[in-house]
């Protein structure tokens, strides 16, 4: 496995959108840097990909032909500026291949592959044609790298209004069945990738990932003794109606985490125990049962390795109102201080549900 490493970095620099990511640029290790996720607000789509090819360009301008790959996730940060989750690696023997949208990481036999957030080339279409335009994408680069699908073993995926519904087709639905028709091309004889499932306010949809394949070291889904593996949820959970290629709505194709080497891939997490949410209004209540849910993810009882015990890396927390991000800011700061956090405002996968959270740990 490649040893990576996250960093947030606020900008400090107030103006234009390139003046700000030039600000960004300016902190980062350009010789380590793999990946720069962006966070802000655009105000409707088009501006979107304007804000895009804009980051995309400034970031190029700034490092050259080795710039780190950029994702920009349209969701408003919590302190209304220009946000950047920085990714690191942190060994110093990978061979690194740099292509435009995704990098190759190799040593010996393992080899690993990173993409930047991909996005379908009309964004206008129903999100289920978003999907399979962006999955046809993914398949296209995993071939030429010699990647299958079941090699993935982290994916975020950014859906614009999420649980909306048109004409009775929810958008979260629509994207679950996408990846399901795309998993379906291979066997995953390793369990699902770790993924996130996220509301955007623009930008269609959007897909991050992570793909591993030659590695000797532990690769394994993590279950949680609390929760249903959403790969298992029943059709009463599932909304929507049932697109025409299929017989019956699909379950959301991911594990509540991964074990990589000594490092757990945290999946987006939510107040959902067994397969039902909590339906409380209180967003802090939610956050400290989310909490409870991922501490008993990674207890050490849980993790079926040489565990004695599991500390966090990273914490992404997205909350659903923004006028909720200051309490439960103020909660996660109380009972997990030492914690790298970062919050922004994003709609979760279920209209009940106010916050979700996603993280890296290790053992």
């Amino acid at each position: 496995m490649f040893h990576k490493e996250q960093i947030v970095i606020t900008a400090t620099e107030y103006g234009t959108l390139k003046a700000m990511c030039q600000d960004i640029c300016a902190r980062i290790d350009g010789n380590r840097a793999l990946k720069i996720s962006f966070f802000g607000l655009p105000a409707d789509n088009r501006e979107y990909l304007t804000m895009n090819r804009e980051l995309h360009c400034t970031v190029n301008d700034f490092f050259g032909s080795k710039a780190p790959l950029v994702s920009f996730i349209a969701q408003k940060s919590s302190c209304d500026t220009l946000i950047a989750e920085v990714t690191y690696l942190t060994d110093n023997d990978a061979q690194i291949t740099h292509h435009s949208r995704y990098k190759v990481l190799e040593r010996g036999s393992t080899k690993e592959l990173i993409t930047e957030g991909i996005i379908p080339g009309d964004i206008s279409l129903s999100t289920f044609e978003q999907a399979k335009d962006i999955f046809a994408a993914i398949e296209n680069i995993l071939a030429t790298e010699g990647f299958s699908p079941s090699d993935i073993y982290r994916q975020w995926n950014y859906i614009e209004n999420i649980t909306v519904k048109n004409d009775g087709s929810q958008n979260y639905q629509e994207f679950n069945d996408a990846r399901s028709i795309f998993y379906g091309k291979c066997k995953w004889k390793n369990g699902y990738p770790a993924a996130t499932g996220i509301g955007t306010t623009r930008g269609g949809v959007m897909i991050e990932l992570y793909a591993i394949k030659g590695e000797t070291a532990i690769n394994k889904p993590i279950d949680n003794p609390m929760q249903v593996a959403a790969h298992s949820y029943s059709q009463k959970v599932l909304d929507g109606t049932v697109v025409k290629e299929l017989h019956e709505r699909t379950t959301p194709k991911f594990e509540r985490a991964r074990l990589l080497g000594n490092t757990i891939y945290i999946s987006g997490t939510a107040a959902i125990k067994g397969e039902c949410s909590n339906r409380t209004e209180n967003t802090v209540e939610q956050a400290a049962e989310t909490m409870e849910i991922m501490n008993r993810l990674i207890a050490t009882d849980n993790i079926p390795a040489k565990n004695k015990g599991a500390q966090y890396d990273l914490l992404r927390v997205y909350v659903k109102r923004e006028c909720d991000i200051p309490a439960t800011s103020e909660y996660m700061q109380q009972h997990y201080p030492t914690v790298p956090k970062h919050y922004s405002v994003a709609d979760i996968c279920r209209p009940e549900l106010l916050i979700e959270i996603e993280g890296i740990a290790h053992i």
